[in-house]
């Protein structure tokens, strides 16, 4: 059976899955270059069809990861809500609005049924367009993440949490995943949850782009003191036993009044690390109700707040915990995966890589190159030839293969860079006209990960996707520091040989070379923009950063110097 699943949300995408195998999925920023682009992915509907060799009547059934995706007022809604969370409104009272319009839609059945009948009209009126005739069908948005999570965790039984800033209403819930594939939600949490806009506001707050950098406010609190201001944060949002306490929607909203006032006081950093405390010490005791409620300590993740790697570290540290779980690609742009396996009951699987993407062929990078004004030469064994230019010191960007699924470069969209240089974090943002405080990530082989990273048992299948921060070792400290951050702790790749025969090579020849298992690996993509699909995407990042190699294919091409 044939089944495309696609989420028309931010970060819209789609996904091939045939007879129960992911065989495509891509998001139609990497096509369209819309960083988080939301709408229908018609560009990627047509590209993963084009991956998995199929035509638009061979598709037996579309699901829509959403019960609200409509027209009419809800549409109108939700392009305000769009814009005004792009352009940095978080405090604004059409937000609000929408907000409570989802809540008031999922606890009234008819609107919903409503909404949810209107979409499938909609999805399939456009998609008739193409010639894609299948009938539609809508799953609920957090249903499509917990299926997404489960679905790829291998676990025989799971507790699995979805969290995220809303959706169809929603915006917390837990269920139990069963060994059969099946997924039963025991709570729910609606938007008029405080965790709603805990996180986004603050981010505005900062002066960030809420929606897309709240990992730099995750970056940012490592330089602060938390003690600073956690009062405050404690005040906008705490656990009370099975869930979190209400927001309140009318009073206070304007960042220039209330508690929003006080907190101009203190450091940025400090701000930063007081809501990020109290968000770990808050989900912290959420979840221990829940795995005491359930007995369950096998916990699987998914939906935007999962995207914070030092949140999923401080619930792996729990020793009620015994394993964690982060579906890859945590986010709304995950959903498509999720909606699609919601319709099939399979046992939970093992993801081997998240190469679902695009490939292009030696052929299509050389005529790409040739437009272009740059000495670049064919090597064979170009995975060692990288190993020895990372090992003098020089930064190369590695394009090959089929493009990664979700927010991380694993080594096919990646730019690398030996991990020995302390000042790298400064010099490597500016290069790439990035936040300068942001850490780099590391990228480590799988025999040596114990020698770099402390306690990575229970957490080591989800760290193959970069999706958890862990404590590094003092070895690792003295002999990687460009790739450990501030407080000590990396957010590192684990890399099997099964997984990526050429980057394990990669890693492997570079260990030979200078005895360290670990390289920094960052995406290849420049500030605000959605990371390289295509070949003269690379070539064209590559001008721009004034990277040293770029290894594309088989192709080793040298940056001009005058």
């Amino acid at each position: 059976m044939n089944i495309l699943g696609i989420s028309d949300s931010q970060d819209a995408g789609a996904a091939l899955i045939k007879d129960g195998e992911i065989i495509a999925a891509v998001n139609e920023e990497r096509l369209n270059r819309v960083k988080l682009f939301g709408g229908l992915p018609l560009l990627s509907i047509q590209k993963v069809l084009e991956i998995g060799k199929l035509t638009p009547e061979q598709i037996d059934l579309v699901v829509l990861a959403s019960k609200m995706s409509p027209i009419t007022l809800m549409r109108l809604l939700r392009n305000t809500h769009q814009r005004l969370r792009q352009r940095s409104l978080q405090f604004g009272y059409l937000l609000n609005l929408y907000l409570l319009y989802q809540v008031f839609a999922h606890r009234c059945i008819f609107p919903k049924e409503i909404e949810a009948f209107l979409s499938s009209r909609l999805i399939q009126k456009q998609l008739g367009k193409i010639g894609l005739n299948a009938k539609v069908v809508t799953v609920d948005h957090h249903l499509a993440h917990a299926c997404a999570a489960f679905s790829s965790s291998n676990l025989k039984r799971a507790l699995i949490f979805t969290i995220d800033g809303l959706g169809d209403g929603l915006v917390v819930t837990v269920s139990i995943g069963q060994e059969n594939g099946t997924v039963r939600k025991i709570y729910e949490q609606t938007g008029l949850s405080a965790i709603t806009l805990y996180y986004s506001r603050i981010t505005e707050f900062l002066g960030f782009i809420p929606i897309k950098d709240e990992g730099k406010v995750t970056g940012l609190a490592a330089y602060g003191n938390e003690g600073k201001a956690i009062d405050y944060a404690k005040s906008l949002l705490w656990c009370r036993s099975k869930g979190f306490n209400r927001h309140n929607y009318f009073l206070k909203q304007n960042k220039n009044r209330g508690i929003y006032t006080e907190l101009k006081r203190f450091a940025r950093q400090d701000t930063a690390a007081a809501f990020q405390h109290n968000l770990e010490n808050e989900l912290k005791k959420f979840i221990l109700f829940w795995i005491k409620k359930t007995g369950i300590r096998d916990l699987a993740f998914a939906g935007g707040l999962f995207a914070n790697v030092k949140l999923n570290q401080r619930i792996h540290r729990l020793s009620e915990v015994d394993s964690v779980y982060i579906f890859p690609h945590m986010g709304d742009g995950g959903l498509a995966i999720g909606a699609a396996f919601s319709q099939i009951k399979r046992p939970p699987f093992r993801l081997s890589n998240l190469f679902f993407g695009p490939e292009y062929s030696n052929q299509e990078i050389e005529n790409e190159l040739k437009n272009y004004n740059f000495h670049y030469e064919y090597v064979h064994a170009i995975e060692k030839k990288i190993a020895q230019l990372l090992a003098q010191g020089k930064i190369v960007a590695r394009f090959r293969g089929r493009m990664e699924y979700g927010p991380r470069a694993l080594g096919n969209r990646s730019i690398l860079y030996q991990p020995t240089d302390s000042t790298t974090r400064k010099w490597l943002n500016r290069k790439l006209d990035r936040t300068d405080f942001m850490p780099f990530a590391p990228s480590t082989l799988a025999e040596y990960f114990g020698q770099c990273y402390l306690n990575p048992q229970g957490a080591t299948y989800t760290a193959e996707f970069m999706n958890i921060s862990f404590d590094c070792t003092e070895w690792m400290k003295k002999m990687c520091p460009g790739i450990v951050h501030v407080d000590e702790t990396a957010r590192p790749q684990l890399v099997r040989r099964e997984n990526n025969p050429g980057f394990y090579l990669i890693l492997d020849e570079y260990r030979k070379i200078t005895g360290l298992p670990s390289i920094l690996n960052t995406s290849f993509n420049m500030h605000e923009h959605p990371i390289v699909c295509t070949p003269g995407e690379a070539i064209e990042a590559f001008k721009q950063a004034q990277l040293d190699y770029l290894a594309i294919g088989n192709y080793l091409v040298r940056r001009l110097t005058k």
